[in-house]
């Protein structure tokens, strides 16, 4: 069974934390081998602190056995994971 977190319109300082505990909520409720796909379509106001945010989340889903999947990737995180020679970690 995979499942879908829609990320929010903003990622910074102040709600990051609160974004990555919900998440963390859906992978602690996902058995291994299952996905989580994280639709970025939403996300319009963010800075590194999203990279960030994204590196944690794939490292806390490959503990588990989880495969993530990041759906409607802004080109600005693109860029931004390219300039920071994370592309292939983020986006894949």
């Amino acid at each position: 069974m995979s499942q879908i977190y829609q990320l929010p319109a903003i990622i910074s300082h102040e709600n990051v934390e609160d974004v990555l505990l919900a998440i963390e909520k859906i992978l602690k409720a996902l058995p291994s081998s299952d996905s989580l796909t994280i639709n970025c379509q939403e996300l319009k106001s963010f800075d590194s602190t999203a990279l960030s945010l994204i590196l944690s989340i794939k490292r806390r889903a490959e503990k588990s056995s989880v495969a993530i999947h990041l759906n409607n990737v802004p080109e600005k995180l693109a860029s931004l994971a390219k300039v920071y020679d994370l592309a292939d970690i983020v986006l894949s």
